[in-house]
């Protein structure tokens, strides 16, 4: 009996397969709700695989060869609600338009639209926080687009022009010595660009200093690192998901650069290092981590960090033990590591390690 059953099962596993290894095509028309093309929108089968997931065209248009089943289309583009439609494929090809809903740009309180492309704006000081002047202008702080390799810094007025930064999401720092860092979550779409008041209050404690480090610290990393390393800023992270996984399954960020998450659903975990804040966590996965408490994320396949710019190792007998390829900085007189004053070993090419994601550094949105 356990043979005859052994062999039913069998069958119907190499039916199942045979079923898997038909292919059609799915192809359609991404629009606005005023019915215009809507061009370099990302139409994601499977966040997973990179086979699955392609763009729009200039016309709007997209075609993606898939397996035969039943799938969850996920269509996203910044500047409007992202979508998803359950189809099944069974026929050679399927025709799929979306109409895309546009929806207000997540902003900050300190930022407007702006008719004229990229980023522009002004950065002003109130003194410190408590204790708050009128405000006045800052010179030579420097604004920095994460991701990008675009930055500049404030003349006499305080103003800044960075008109060559593109559409999408962005995380820009604004910094500047004696003053507190701020992160900004900004979005500009295709059709204009963002004006922006950054007001950076006088330092004044020591926690904020060390805050300052952390924060000036992505910017080294993320301007260092090989792609497919990327940024998320807050505004990418599906606030509603059930856990931080399933929050950034659909970042544009890691959409784009064709990057993927290594699988593990339900009771199984994914084999990702993760630091908090700054700090190596072995006992801490992306599915316990709510996606309403960050405020930002670093994301690293292998080898994409620079040596001189690695974290905290991790304790030995834990799977990310041999993250870094080398032993610890030794420790200077009051027992911070030292940095390698050797120059960074060579690192391999990026498409001879594959996208899956390896490293993700974590900022929560209450370490300040």
């Amino acid at each position: 009996m356990l043979r005859v059953f052994a062999v039913i099962v069998g069958l119907a596993l190499a039916s199942t397969v045979l079923h898997a290894q038909g292919t059609a095509v799915v192809s359609g028309v991404v629009r606005d709700e005023n019915g215009t093309p809507i061009r370099e929108a990302l139409i994601v089968i499977d966040p997973d695989s990179l086979s699955l997931r392609t763009r729009t065209g200039a016309d709007g248009r997209y075609r993606i060869t898939v397996p035969t089943g039943r799938f969850e289309v996920r269509i996203v583009r910044i500047g409007f609600k992202p979508q998803s439609h359950a189809i099944e494929v069974t026929a050679p090809s399927v025709e799929l338009d979306i109409v895309l809903q546009s929806v207000a740009v997540p902003l900050d309180t300190i930022t407007v639209r702006a008719s004229r492309p990229g980023l522009y704006g002004r950065v002003v000081t109130r003194g410190i926080a408590l204790m708050p002047h009128e405000p006045r202008p800052l010179r030579g702080a420097r604004i920095e687009a994460v991701n990008t390799p675009h930055s500049v810094t404030t003349g006499p007025d305080g103003r800044f022009n960075m008109p060559q930064l593109g559409a999408g999401a962005h995380g820009v720092m604004v910094s500047l010595e004696g003053y507190v860092t701020r992160l900004v979550p900004v979005s500009i779409l295709p059709d204009g660009g963002v004006e922006m008041t950054v007001n950076l209050d006088s330092l004044y404690a020591e926690y904020q200093r060390i805050d300052e480090d952390q924060l000036r610290g992505i910017t080294w990393r993320t301007r260092r690192a090989i792609s497919p390393a990327a940024f998320i800023p807050q505004h990418e992270i599906d606030a509603q998901a059930k856990n931080l996984r399933d929050g950034i399954r659909y970042s544009h960020s890691l959409l784009s650069r064709g990057t993927v998450i290594r699988s593990g659903s339900g009771a199984a975990r994914d084999t990702i290092c993760v630091y908090v804040d700054g700090k190596a966590r072995p006992d801490v996965f992306l599915q316990d981590l709510d996606p309403k408490d960050i405020e930002a994320l670093e994301v690293y396949p292998p080898n994409t960090l620079e040596e001189r710019d690695r974290l905290p190792f991790f304790q030995p007998g834990t799977d990310c033990e041999n993250l870094w390829s080398t032993a610890p900085p030794a420790a200077d007189a009051r027992g911070q590591p030292r940095r390698p004053v050797t120059a960074a070993p060579r690192r391999t090419p990026r498409r001879g390690l594959g996208n899956t994601i390896m490293t993700v550094i974590v900022w929560t949105r209450g370490r300040r």
